[in-house]
């Protein structure tokens, strides 16, 4: 990320895509090219040029604005980018300036000439360039009789009946060949000059040399008389050679090649037969279901774990896995055993290796993989994950108490509480108010208590009750103060000395009832009459 620091403020570089002031710009660079976040200049990845990077290198040059000269040479195509070349057919090397090696050509130089008597073939095209006397596309064919030399085109001038060789035009044939062109060696039992002698070769496997008439042990025998066979391993003339056939192949004696056992191919007998054959040379077809493989002596599939039958097509039975489905599953309560590796997948409820052990408390479901959602104690079953209320709860998840006036197992008992009392939602028991008690709450304290249960003794002045709910003292008439040990003062009566006195003229008020008692010839309810009216 670029910074540019002014007096006023710090500017950061356009992102990429963007250019000129504030950004607003869209660079129109092509085939990965990035422009210059000032100018939006794009700058080409190598192999492109042009404004836009649109135009390839042209041919001949590479790399960074196209400024390197390619190297190759004979017809060979450069990489635009890293200027490495593809070589044309029958050309090889770094700049494609050789040609193939002896006996190679084409492509890469990969495929072999398929020339006899060591004819070199053309390094592109891989015509075989016969050597003097041979002819024919592979050079395996003498030249005709009459006929000789390069190309087969110069003509014998021998006498008539007189061979001419094939190779150099002499007439007649040198010690061991014989035919009109000189290219056949001399028949089995005779040598020497036009093949006129008879061999003196008596013991038996013995072969006669075609030019000097030299008897030598034919091929695959060993020996001064020849009779003993090459040993195992060994072949050829004067059983010289180590034979090469792999996998138990056996190698004849006489030539070193091989004949294969059942299950391999090849000269070497170094390949297996491939999938879906099988036996002497492979000619045997099998199928085998499910990428099983197939023995390639005898056919046989070999399953793979969990599948078995002749082609491997069926599945295990329910309750056996492994090779060959022969290995018995140890999945309890229901659990599903996977065919390959034995594994078991427990049903609802089970969890365990063996799917042996229940799921523990706050768990459900398969495997015991969920978790639990219920509350107040409620218990989760351990299939299902429904939620089991204690008494007292109800709801999906026992998040509801028991409405008031209802109690126990799925709130389905009435409560049996008198006085306003409430009752415990799970047991039922009644929750008494202050200033009752009982098993029902229906027996209100005793003179004396008050409160919660009727637990709490009230402190009054001896005689006096209090409030069962809340132990305030209850005082009698005359009386007043938080424990009624007071009596009233003189204009005031009644329980708790409530009430005002209504007396006149200096007449007694009795503090209990609130009565006059008159002075000086005063009469009446309240004093106010006098006795002489």
């Amino acid at each position: 990320m670029l910074y540019y620091v002014t007096a006023l403020c710090v500017c950061l570089a356009c992102p990429q895509g963007f250019y000129g002031a504030d950004c607003q710009e869209k660079c129109v660079c092509l085939n990965g090219g990035h422009c210059n976040h000032v100018t939006g200049t794009c700058v080409c990845p190598a192999g492109w040029i042009g404004p836009t990077c649109k135009l390839k290198c042209p041919v001949g040059f590479y790399g960074a604005d196209c400024s390197q000269h390619c190297l190759c040479q004979n017809g060979a195509r450069c990489d635009r980018i890293s200027g490495q070349c593809t070589c044309a057919n029958g050309w090889m090397g770094a700049a494609c300036g050789l040609a193939c090696g002896s006996g190679l050509f084409g492509a890469g130089c990969e495929e072999s000439c398929q020339c006899e008597h060591i004819a070199p073939c053309h390094h592109v095209t891989g015509h075989c360039l016969c050597p003097p006397g041979w002819r024919g596309p592979h050079c395996d064919k003498a030249c005709l009789p009459g006929t000789y030399g390069k190309g087969c085109v110069q003509r014998c001038t021998c006498p008539q009946g007189t061979s001419c060789h094939h190779v150099s035009g002499e007439c007649g044939c040198p010690p061991g060949l014989t035919g009109n062109g000189c290219e056949q060696t001399c028949l089995s039992g005779t040598h020497g000059l036009n093949c006129n002698q008879v061999c003196q070769c008596s013991e038996t496997n013995q072969l006669c040399h075609p030019v000097t008439g030299l008897c030598y042990c034919a091929p695959g025998f060993q020996g001064p008389k020849c009779n003993q066979e090459c040993q195992k391993g060994w072949y050829g003339p004067d059983c010289e050679r180590e034979c090469q056939c792999q996998n138990s192949g056996k190698c004849r004696s006489t030539s070193g090649t091989c004949e294969c056992t059942a299950g391999f191919i090849g000269a070497h007998c170094n390949i297996t037969c491939p999938a879906g054959r099988y036996g002497q040379d492979c000619a045997g077809v099998t199928l085998c279901g499910e990428g099983a493989q197939n023995d390639p002596v005898n056919g046989r599939c070999h399953c793979s774990p969990g599948r078995r039958g002749e082609d491997c097509g069926q599945g295990c039975a329910p309750g056996w896995f492994g090779e060959d489905c022969a290995i018995l599953c140890n999945c309890s309560n229901g659990g599903l055993c996977d065919s390959v590796s034995g594994r078991c997948t427990c049903g609802l409820g089970w969890t365990g290796a063996h799917c042996d052990t229940e799921c523990p408390p706050g768990t459900f479901g398969g495997n015991c993989q969920l978790k639990c959602d219920c509350w107040n104690n409620g218990t989760c079953d351990r299939v299902t994950g429904t939620c089991q209320c204690g008494p007292g709860y109800y709801g999906h998840q026992c998040e509801h108490a028991c409405p008031p006036g209802l109690h126990g197992p799925l709130c389905q008992l009435q409560c049996t509480c008198l006085n306003k009392a409430s009752c415990n939602p799970s047991t039922g028991f009644c929750v008494c108010p202050p200033g009752y008690h009982g098993s029902r709450c229906h027996r209100e304290c005793q003179q004396g208590t008050f409160g919660v249960n009727c637990a709490k003794s009230c402190d009054c002045e001896e005689g006096t009750p209090c409030d069962p709910v809340s132990g305030r003292c209850l005082c009698t008439s005359g009386k007043t103060g938080p424990r009624c040990d007071t009596a009233c003062k003189a204009n005031r009566y009644g329980p708790d000395c409530t009430e005002s006195c209504v007396c006149y003229n200096a007449a007694h008020c009795d503090h209990r009832n609130g009565r006059c008692t008159c002075l000086n010839s005063w009469i009446g309810l309240t004093c106010q009459e006098g006795s002489d009216e």
